[in-house]
């Protein structure tokens, strides 16, 4: 059997690399925002996408959306 591609593999070999490949992923995320080993392992696909939306939500109102270029130094 030749193996080209992630699907030619049995289900569980490409299950664990697809898995490693995610954690890899996680792990350069800064540690604040890095998913729980509980999502990570247990939960299901909506359960992380809920996290990161959760993470890296938009509407944080700790960015900086404006800044006044004549009060900058030039």
């Amino acid at each position: 059997m030749k193996v080209k591609t992630l699907p030619d593999l049995p289900h569980t070999i490409s299950y664990v690399i697809r898995k490693r490949q995610q954690l890899d992923s996680l792990a350069e995320l800064p540690k604040d925002k890095q998913p729980t080993p509980e999502i990570i392992w247990d939960g299901s696909p909506e359960d992380l996408d809920e996290w990161i939306d959760k993470v890296f939500d938009r509407k944080n109102k700790d960015t900086v959306t404006e800044i006044d270029l004549s009060k900058v130094e030039e």
